[in-house]
């Protein structure tokens, strides 16, 4: 079996889909329990995470160009879920920009107790839109998950 681009999109994009609102509640909880350590972790995994969902978005283009030609391709699906990939995408680099701004000035005392905070806001919006392209991603093959699905279902 050769693993192509497909392969790599649809491994890697549960990824940000799962891990943005796990560090979300990481996050959470360090900021709750006033934990450095946590939310230093948190803010470490928030990087690493963006760039895996930049990983993500680079492969979806070349993973479409292998399927699009297939006659059960919904071009309008892919192109909605492209849409809402890029909007996900510039979130969680954001995110990712904000975490290490959070991490360069968490010893410096205007920015080490808001920042992480804001962080959390970005973050909790980044979780959303990250949900949001996964199921509109799943409508292209899912079919039994679009909206006009529960009419065609037998009872």
């Amino acid at each position: 079996m050769v693993i192509d681009a497909a392969h790599i999109h649809l491994m890697l994009n549960h990824l940000p889909v799962i891990g943005a609102p796990i560090l979300l509640l990481l996050l959470t909880i360090g900021l709750a329990r006033g934990s450095r350590e946590l939310v230093t972790v948190s803010l470490v995994l928030v990087i690493g995470l963006a760039a895996a969902s930049a990983v993500v978005y680079l492969t979806g283009e070349p993973a479409e160009e292998l399927i699009e030609h297939a006659p059960w391709f919904p071009k309008a699906l892919a192109e909605s879920h492209e849409e809402s990939a890029t909007v996900a995408l510039v979130g969680m680099l954001a995110t990712g920009a904000l975490s290490a701004a959070a991490l360069v000035f968490h010893r410096r005392t205007w920015g080490g107790r808001w920042l992480p905070r804001v962080v959390w806001g970005v973050l909790a919006v980044s979780t959303l839109l990250l949900g949001w392209t996964g199921w509109s991603g799943g409508q292209i093959r899912h079919d039994e998950i679009r909206s006009t699905a529960g009419a065609r279902l037998p009872k």
